[in-house]
């Protein structure tokens, strides 16, 4: 048995909660150290590979040497292939207002560090991504929930937003599109509440790790409406490149000196063998195989709703981009996190609770990743309803 150490950890270590998912992962890992097959439907990992381009620029970096620290605000050459690539959806980047970070959490966790002084309030829809409230209570922040529903898509609103938000609110975190619920802020909504953060003089933080994996061609990046806040990029989900950590953070001009300075002390930066190898993401051949995948996932989606419908799931709407759906079980389970269990048990199929997102939702929401071919997606389905209708 371990001795009680009498030293206290910090408070903030008290108020985060576990993953649940992580019962789901156990199971799963026991499973298939036995050999059963398991198909895994909850991990927020794109199961395509990283671009062999990608792989053979990073050898030949590493055989190179750049193996050594970086300028803290990232190479040169790949904050300007970042510019170019905005340049080509018609947004005007700068490259020297672009941080290239240890993943997109380094970039939320920079953002939030700058802009946030303890006690400050953090507006952020619920359900959302469970790390982002810690990134905010990290550097003593309070998240205030601004709680969603079917009719508003998961997202704030701007009404909400006047209604509830306090003078201590400081800065507004959005994702365009969210994880779970792979819902986007609908363009007229996202102008408006961009204009309120301007009015009232708050941050806006607004995470587009998902955007170039969206579905729907009218949805941009919040940047074609305004220049005046921060954005998180990601190489993770559209190039692939999870485990690499990799991402980019978009300062605004009012912010850029203070927060290029902070990110020097915080990161030193980001892994250089990395950042040479992604400037292959660029080259025509990774961005056509990238939007081969884009296209896959939205394959996926379209296979994957109708079926979840036809065994009860209810649907709030279409994701708009992601590889998520977020679906209200309550016709088949009052327990999702239970439901979730049993069902990797007897299935081996692996989904999320939705208590992992949310408090305030009903326990019966579950997230249901389509990170799987198309006949494993259809393999999953079936022993899925098998189990339901057993």
């Amino acid at each position: 048995m371990r001795p009680i150490d009498p030293r206290p950890l910090a408070d903030r270590l008290q108020s985060i909660p576990p993953f649940h998912v992580m019962e789901v992962v156990r199971i799963a890992e026991e499973l298939e150290s036995q050999g059963v097959d398991v198909i895994h439907l909850e991990v927020g990992e794109p199961d395509f590979p990283t671009s062999q381009s990608v792989i053979e620029r990073a050898c030949n970096a590493l055989q190179a040497g750049k193996t050594r620290y970086t300028d803290a605000r990232g190479i040169q050459t790949l904050r300007d292939a970042l510019s170019t690539w905005y340049r080509s959806q018609g947004l005007d980047v700068p490259a020297r207002r672009i941080q290239i970070t240890v993943g997109a959490s380094a970039g939320l966790l920079l953002a939030s560090a700058a802009t946030t002084n303890p006690g400050d309030g953090v507006l952020m829809a619920d359900p959302a991504y469970p790390c982002n409230p810690r990134f905010v209570e990290a550097v003593g922040g309070k998240v205030h929930w601004i709680k969603t529903d079917i009719a508003s898509r998961f997202q704030p609103t701007c009404e909400a937003l006047e209604i509830e938000a306090t003078i201590r609110d400081r800065t507004l975190m959005l994702a365009h599109p969210a994880n779970p619920t792979g819902q986007a802020v609908p363009g007229v909504e996202l102008e408006r509440m961009i204009q309120w953060c301007l009015t009232t003089n708050r941050h806006l933080i607004v995470d587009e790790i998902y955007q170039s994996l969206s579905f729907n061609n009218a949805l941009g990046s919040s940047l074609a409406i305004s220049d005046q806040h921060f954005v998180v990029g990601s190489f993770s989900k559209y190039f692939n490149m999870t485990g690499w950590r990799l991402g980019w953070l978009v300062i605004p001009e009012y912010a850029l000196e203070a927060t290029q300075r902070l990110a020097q002390h915080l990161f030193i930066c980001a892994p250089s063998f990395a950042q040479e190898a992604a400037l292959s993401c660029f080259e025509p051949d990774a961005l056509r195989e990238a939007e081969m995948h884009r296209l896959e996932l939205k394959e996926r989606r379209d296979l994957l709703i109708p079926r979840l419908e036809d065994m009860g799931f209810k649907i709030a709407a279409e994701p708009d981009g992601a590889f998520y759906v977020f679906v209200d079980a309550s016709d088949i389970t009052s327990d999702s996190q239970q439901f979730c269990a049993e069902l990797i048990r007897e299935t081996g199929v692996a989904i999320t609770p939705g208590i992992d997102f949310s408090d305030s939702l009903p326990p019966t929401w579950i997230r249901i990743a389509y990170t799987q071919p198309a006949d494993r997606l259809v393999e999953a389905l079936e022993r899925m309803a098998r189990f339901i209708h057993d």
